[in-house]
């Protein structure tokens, strides 16, 4: 239809011009489609070809229906037959409703389409110029998708996102700002982003902002910037931790700022610092108490003086394992008493009762020595030094809410009040009175010590639960005048392995060792036929003793841990043998090897 016009008398210059016009049409890259009243196609160009998928050949000819989807036909025969009644000579296809092509396979498309309709010698004409726009429309699809994406992204972030304005007005506010702050995105969209910032920072704030704007930066930390805290809808100040970006759109710069809470994160920062402050105040504070006590402690011998030093930090050192269980929050009163009374009496020599009392965390280093040397010295002097003897200790709260401790012993040898005080008497009274601010009351009557120590209620508090039922804290029998076998210590240590291995051999005990490794561990029990116990530090260099101490147990060689961890890594397999904490108090670690069997040879 676009072929060489025949000759019919028509001027050269309208021939020109019908050229030009099908040149035009043929060349145009939007579809170009008309059709008469009847709606049947006269004119189907190269571009409306490719379009559909069918040449102009198969599409004249054709009613316009062929070109659209089923379900739109009803209503675009409608829309034309309006447009024609109105006479309108161009109108806007678009406005007449939803716009959808079928390509010649089936496929639908979306269009673009413009309509105009002409008189040509009675007969009225109406030209479509469609535009595919399936590329556009998915780059829309695609744009709408993004934004819904980073509408996500912003509605579910856990951090506060805060857009503003040139004019320092709040752009966007997300669901995570909205509980930062306490306020709704309703309320704060437009508000100046001053409103969430403590008064004594806003001016320093917009000197940043403005700063931030004059330099054209487009990612700075805040931080860098001053002091950074928010303030709440109610008033209320909080840490935060903030990024800002800017970003030019149209000629207006807009800054987003990012918004972390910190409370909780600085909260445990202080934590840690006071805890770190803590344990170096009470690391210090334990050394200085061993220091008093190696220099006031007097003994008529060497191995007297040692003994008593030993025994005492020993006492320190389980009362401070029993405030690092409970987190410095204080200890059981029953506790403290069980470990430092059990060591040393026999089945039925000792019984305490009490309510359920927990001493408070300044209290129980000294509750645990003044009881150490109450039990020292019934072992040396008083009823515990002979098996017929016996110890009652028991606790109560007064009606004035002081807590009354009391230790009485019966069925030891005679006794009288000593004619001078010796350091342990001193001791016993100076924790007593000045460390615990208590009022002590020492009698002696014949048939044993009788003391009473009544503290104040800042030393304790009650305890959650049932009160503790009386309790003998007994241990199996010493086998008394036991030979002293062979002795293995394992400690890596060396002056710790030293010490210790003259402090057994001081006692009787034959030693092997020290051992430092593993490797040496091993090689010492293979060498060493008849062992009558082991000593183990549970950690030689980083590596576990564990291996040694399975090799022990299988031949059934008792075995006692020495360690400064409150807890074993392998409790249930390791169950049944004694654990001394460091420091080592001896004569407990003499008991504890006395009472270990006799491996048969």
């Amino acid at each position: 239809m676009f072929g060489r016009p025949r000759k019919t008398g028509v001027s050269t210059d309208a021939l020109d011009t019908k050229r030009r016009l099908e040149g035009i049409v043929a060349s145009a890259m939007d579809g170009i489609i008309t059709v008469n009243d009847l709606q049947i196609v006269i004119l189907f160009n190269p571009a409306a070809e490719r379009m559909f998928g069918l040449s102009a050949e198969e599409a004249v000819g054709q009613h316009i229906s062929r070109f659209i989807p089923e379900r739109f036909r009803a209503a675009h025969a409608e829309h034309i037959h309006l447009f024609a009644k109105t006479g309108v000579t161009n109108r806007q296809m678009g406005s007449l409703g939803a716009i959808s092509g079928m390509r010649s396979d089936g496929t639908e498309f979306p269009i673009e389409a413009s309509i105009s309709q002409v008189e040509v010698g009675g007969e009225r004409l109406a030209t479509v110029i469609l535009r595919d726009i399936t590329e556009r429309r998915a780059a829309e699809d695609a744009l709408v998708e993004s934004r819904r994406r980073m509408e996500g992204i912003v509605e579910s972030a856990m951090d506060a996102l805060i857009t503003v304005d040139e004019q320092q007005r709040v752009m966007l506010f997300n669901p995570a700002a909205e509980l930062m702050f306490g306020v709704k995105a309703s309320e704060a969209i437009g508000s100046p982003i001053e409103t969430f910032i403590p008064m004594r920072f806003r001016a320093g704030h917009g000197e940043h902002i403005r700063r931030f704007h004059d330099a054209g930066m487009t990612n700075r930390r805040m931080g860098a910037l001053g002091a950074i805290s928010g303030v709440r809808a109610n008033g209320e100040e909080f840490p935060i931790e903030a990024s800002i970006s800017q970003l030019d759109i149209g000629g207006a710069k807009i800054a987003t700022v990012i918004l972390r809470d910190i409370t909780e994160r600085k909260a445990n920062e202080e934590a840690r610092q006071l805890l770190a402050r803590e344990v170096d105040h009470r690391a210090k504070n334990a050394l200085a108490v061993v220091q008093a006590l190696v220099n006031l402690t007097k003994a008529p011998t060497k191995e007297a003086f040692i003994a008593a030093v030993c025994g005492r930090v020993a006492a320190l050192g389980r009362a401070h394992s029993l405030l690092a269980q409970n987190r410095w929050a204080g200890a059981s009163l029953a506790q403290v008493v069980a470990d430092e009374t059990s060591p040393y009496h026999r089945p039925g020599q000792l019984r305490a009762q009490g309510p359920n009392i927990v001493l408070g965390p300044h209290a129980v280093q000294p509750v645990g020595l003044l009881l150490h040397e109450l039990a020292t010295n019934a072992v040396k002097y008083g009823a515990l030094s002979v098996e017929g003897g016996h110890v009652e200790i028991s606790w109560r709260v007064l009606s004035t809410g002081d807590l009354e401790l009391s230790w009485i012993e019966a069925g030891g040898p005679e006794i009288s009040a000593p004619a001078s005080r010796g350091f342990g008497s001193t001791l016993v009274a100076e924790v007593s009175r000045r460390q615990l601010g208590g009022v002590l009351d020492i009698r002696w009557p014949k048939e044993g010590l009788q003391l009473s120590v009544t503290l104040p209620p800042t030393v304790y508090r009650r305890g959650a639960g049932q009160d503790p039922p009386v309790t003998d804290q007994a241990k199996a029998p010493l086998p008394m005048g036991a030979a002293r076998g062979c002795i293995l210590v394992v400690e890596d240590e060396t002056l710790i392995g030293m010490e210790l291995c003259n402090s057994l051999m001081s006692m009787g005990w034959r030693v092997v060792g020290p051992a430092a490794t593993i490797d040496e561990a091993m090689r010492l029990v293979a060498e060493t036929p008849h062992l009558h116990a082991a000593i183990l530090d549970v950690n030689l260099g980083g590596t576990p003793v564990y291996p040694v101490a399975e090799l022990l147990q299988a031949q059934r060689v008792p075995v006692v841990f020495c360690t400064g961890y409150e807890e074993l890594d392998h409790q249930d397999r390791f169950r049944s043998c004694p654990i001394i904490r460091k420091p080592i108090d001896v004569g407990l670690l003499d008991i504890e090897l006395r009472r270990a069997p006799a491996v048969a040879a």
